[in-house]
């Protein structure tokens, strides 16, 4: 396997982790707030690739574009576990090996539907960025991802950093 599959998968896996850890644990987030975190972004987007304003005119609009297709395989991901949510708590409902079998398939289905859109996407962008900074989008995507998580989940806040223990 490639590289950058490798790398996309992972990146996918922990989108779909966290999305549904948000789900299930976090209330939904402010809308303002939400808008705040995306500016942020993409400002630190923009300044970690280095962009020019010809490449960022190019370049977000087809961001958006593949964002919105990953949202939609996403949001049919949800979908599917509601689904599975449902049979699961449902007593009157026999789940038999069929139903593994659908599910499993679908889900896998999407999950590589999203890894090929994110490779694309990826790949695609060699018309608009260089290759140094079609890897520093790889790495960026990643570690915003992990730093917001990190952030939303200290329960000591983001200001004071988390003071290992002996034993860690």
């Amino acid at each position: 396997m490639h590289i950058l599959q490798k790398v996309v998968i992972t990146m996918v896996l922990t989108g779909t982790i966290i999305a549904s850890a948000q789900e299930e644990f976090m209330p939904p987030m402010d809308p303002g707030r939400m808008e705040q975190m995306e500016a942020l972004r993409i400002w630190k987007m923009t300044e970690f690739l280095d962009l020019n304003p010809d490449q960022s005119a190019q370049f977000f609009p087809l961001l958006k574009q593949h964002e919105k297709l990953i949202r939609e395989n996403q949001d049919k991901q949800r979908g599917m576990m509601a689904e599975i949510y449902e049979m699961v708590n449902n007593k009157d409902t026999r789940i038999n090996s069929a139903d593994v079998k659908k599910y499993a398939k679908k889900l896998a289905e999407l999950e590589k539907d999203i890894v090929n859109q994110k490779e694309s996407f990826i790949l695609s962008l060699g018309d608009v960025l260089t290759e140094n900074q079609q890897m520093k989008f790889i790495v960026f995507e990643n570690r915003f991802r992990n730093r917001l998580m990190r952030s939303l989940y200290q329960p000591h806040g983001p200001e004071r950093p988390h003071k290992r223990k002996d034993n860690e």
